[in-house]
């Protein structure tokens, strides 16, 4: 496995903590195909590109805006993979976005999720992180036709009982 790879992650880590002080890390596992695995540890080697981004967008009302993808059954904060030459903020924008049709005013650090890939051979896992923003939407309005592969979009007043991960349901909602 890529020793590289496992660099990359805690010095991002680091550059996040040094930012903005705190950090809410999330660890957890996720079953995938060797195949998936493989796949990102060939990403990071050929283009140096592993993780994604996306933003919790908070509105004045104190909603937060949700999305729920079509391969998946809950709702989750606006987000995406990160591309070539993409920082994980600059990910987190595109998504947006694409996703929503909005910009947001990035305040901050919400979360960093490391998802270990882990396969049913005896590999380690490899971490595939994911860096959650705060925002505040600045400028257009929330799309009413969602973006490519999203099956709908909502502002959330209260938690959803459908959510993609556990963490969201630490959210704070309403006014």
């Amino acid at each position: 496995m890529s020793a590289e790879l496992h660099r990359h992650v805690n010095a991002l880590v680091a550059d996040l903590a040094a930012e903005h002080g705190e950090v809410d890390l999330v660890g957890r596992r996720v079953d995938c195909h060797p195949d998936d695995r493989d796949a990102l540890v060939e990403s990071f080697e050929s283009f140096g590109v592993v993780g994604g981004a996306g933003v919790r967008v908070r509105d004045d009302d104190g909603r937060v805006l949700l999305a729920r993808f079509e391969a998946t059954e809950g709702w989750v904060d606006p987000g995406d993979g990160r591309l070539p030459g993409e920082s994980y903020r600059e990910c987190a924008r595109r998504a947006l976005e694409e996703v929503a049709g909005i910009d947001a005013d990035i305040a901050g650090l919400a979360q960093v999720h490391l998802l270990y890939m882990d396969d049913w051979t005896d590999r380690q896992p490899v971490p595939n992180p994911y860096v959650c923003f705060d925002g505040r939407p600045v400028g257009g309005e929330l799309e009413t036709t969602p973006g490519d592969g999203v099956a709908a979009l909502k502002w959330a007043d209260s938690v959803p009982e459908n959510l993609l991960y556990d963490e969201l349901a630490e959210l704070s909602l309403g006014g």
